[in-house]
């Protein structure tokens, strides 16, 4: 199996993560490594693992963008070396040691396009505990979610290699994140699996609270704040991406899902698809909460 990691201007915190890697329960892992143009010693860090672990291997590149980046990656460590599993990974986690052989574990035995990811383990910059990431109900979790959010933090997927092949059979022009993509495409031809364990500790560089949920209605309050803000960052992205997904893989999906997906695209441009999309039960995010918000922002085109 291979281990995809990006770096970019990562020198703090790599070593640790390398160090990480290479204490994995699961001893055959190759780790590709791509730096994406740093200009700190990101490059020559991964460069003195490599020296010292011949199953390193690096690509010094030009500066692509993470998503592009991971793309490379993806390509590049499954030419030729015929492996069953691919692991995306960020500079800047610990994983502990049994989240590889945890993630096989999971996937081992599913039939077709396959893709694992997990809940997180929150840490602040010095790896002292802040709180878990949220547990999903397996039943929230599936096609009609993936068209309106995220659940598989990219730094816990791993992917069987239908589920490569599928990927790379149609890269996508634009997309706004590749963990995104990698969820919304296997949920649609695949199968998700969520681990409800943290094998992972999640590097928090901002506030300490950050994962750390408030109860109550103040909770509440911040949920919506926090779900608008997301919703404004993606901005026309959301639908963009939508989009180029119906572009290159619209024709393949089953009819029903065909019309869901264009059901979101068209809402964009008219009221009145937007008023019934938001009427109907394709879409929802993992909250309840959260559902009823996004109704209300597609009812009135707040996107």
């Amino acid at each position: 199996m291979a281990i995809l990691l990006s770096t970019f201007n990562g020198e703090r915190f790599l070593p640790a993560q390398l160090d990480s890697l290479l204490a994995q329960s699961h001893a055959a892992c190759d780790i590709w490594v791509r730096d994406d143009g740093s200009s700190d010693q990101s490059l020559a860090i991964v460069q003195r693992y490599a020296d010292a672990h011949p199953h390193i291997r690096v690509q010094a590149g030009t500066n692509l963008g993470f998503v592009a980046s991971f793309y490379e990656l993806l390509q590049s460590a499954g030419a030729g070396a015929g492996y069953g599993f691919y692991f995306f990974c960020d500079q800047d986690d610990v994983w502990l040691p049994s989240k590889v052989s945890r993630a096989l574990a999971l996937l081992d035995g599913q039939q077709g396009a396959a893709l694992y990811c997990s809940r997180t383990q929150y840490v602040d910059r010095d790896l002292q505990p802040i709180g878990p990431s949220p547990d999903y109900d397996r039943s929230c979790i599936g096609w009609g979610n993936a068209l309106v959010q995220n659940i598989a933090t990219g730094c816990t997927i791993a992917l069987n290699s239908a589920a490569r092949e599928r990927l790379l059979s149609q890269p996508p022009g634009f997309c706004l994140a590749h963990d995104w993509w990698a969820y919304l495409v296997v949920s649609a031809f695949g199968t998700v699996v969520f681990d409800s364990e943290s094998h992972i500790l999640y590097r928090q560089h901002g506030s300490n609270t950050i994962g750390m949920q408030k109860q109550g209605l103040a909770g509440q309050w911040a949920r919506v704040q926090r779900f608008w803000r997301r919703l404004r960052q993606a901005g026309p992205g959301w639908i963009d991406q939508l989009s180029e997904f119906d572009r290159l893989h619209g024709a393949d999906l089953p009819e029903a899902q065909r019309h869901q997906l264009r059901m979101l695209i068209r809402s964009r441009s008219s009221w009145i698809t937007a008023l019934r999309a938001s009427a109907q039960h394709y879409y929802w995010r993992v909250s309840k909460v959260d559902t009823l918000i996004l109704r209300v922002l597609l009812a009135l085109r707040l996107y």
